[in-house]
């Protein structure tokens, strides 16, 4: 089977990069793997990590679906290892005991292809996103981001925070305004009202998505986290179909400077209206 791979992999605002990515060309395993740290609570770095040590030493003989299950494992004991270390002693060194906000967790598109390089399988979690373009250019969208949706919550009430102060207040202490509804985000992982995400949990695999598609007519396979969807005004559609877009026809350099140069001339993030001036960055782009 003919690959090309091009990866992207570029830190944002914080000190340490809490993405990862796999290419795992022996077990055929390529992802792209988003962290996110607790509030006030558990860093990303640690959930996005034991998923891509997990998946790095996959062999041919083990499935994608079983290597993200003994990641989740692995992230539980590390979640209550750094938890009881940094924070207090749990009664049960059990990871249902460390409330749901201050978890370490970790979205992740990641696929493997058979051996016989028919199909892939898939597996989905969070707010990275799998993209499939075909021979004739039409472009699939494969997964859904469910984050975005309950971070939108708290970007509207920025907005109208904004709108009553005149544009005056810094983007940090607009976050820490709106951290009410963030951590009733958080709260709402792995439950029926809110997302699937990697963090430790039994309850994780209950609202994950995975499955097979065959490669029938498929030119292009594209991983990405959300720190490369494209920053958007609220009257804008789309966003992650044109993010797509750019990426299929420019490439992920192309689309790096699409973001970044929204990111730069909004640092305060008043015309494209986001949590943060710049996201960690991680693509993947598979082309057969």
């Amino acid at each position: 089977m003919n690959l090309k791979i091009t990866k992207l992999y570029k830190k944002g605002d914080k000190e340490i990069n809490e993405d990862a990515y796999v290419i795992n060309e022996d077990a055929r395993i390529f992802a792209a793997i988003d962290g996110a740290t607790g509030l006030d609570g558990i860093p990303g770095y640690v959930a996005s990590q034991a998923v891509q040590e997990e998946l790095q030493q996959v062999t041919q003989a083990k499935s994608l679906y079983k290597g993200i299950l003994s990641a989740n494992e692995t992230l539980s004991e590390k979640t209550v290892e750094y938890y009881e270390t940094n924070f207090k002693k749990l009664d049960n060194s059990s990871i249902n005991e460390i409330p749901k906000r201050q978890r370490s967790s970790t979205g992740v598109a990641a696929i493997q292809f058979d051996q016989k390089g028919l199909s892939f399988d898939y597996f989905h979690a969070g707010d990275c996103m799998l993209f499939l373009k075909y021979e004739n250019g039409e472009i699939r969208t494969v997964t859904y981001d469910l984050v975005q949706y309950l971070d939108q919550v708290a970007i509207n009430e920025v907005v109208k925070l904004r709108e009553a102060d005149g544009n005056e207040l810094d983007i940090r202490d607009l976050r820490e305004k709106v951290k009410p509804i963030l951590l009733q985000n958080r709260d709402k992982l792995n439950s029926a009202d809110g997302y699937g995400v990697i963090d430790g949990s039994d309850e994780a695999f209950d609202y994950i998505e995975y499955g097979r598609i065959p490669l029938n007519r498929v030119t292009g396979i594209l991983l990405l986290s959300d720190g490369l969807l494209l920053p958007t005004a609220l009257d804008e559609t789309d966003a992650w179909s044109n993010t797509a877009e750019i990426a299929f026809t420019s490439g992920l350099v192309g689309l790096l400077g699409e973001v970044e140069e929204r990111e730069e001339a909004d640092p305060q993030c008043i015309k494209y209206p986001r949590m943060k001036k710049r996201d960690d960055k991680t693509g993947l782009l598979v082309e057969l």
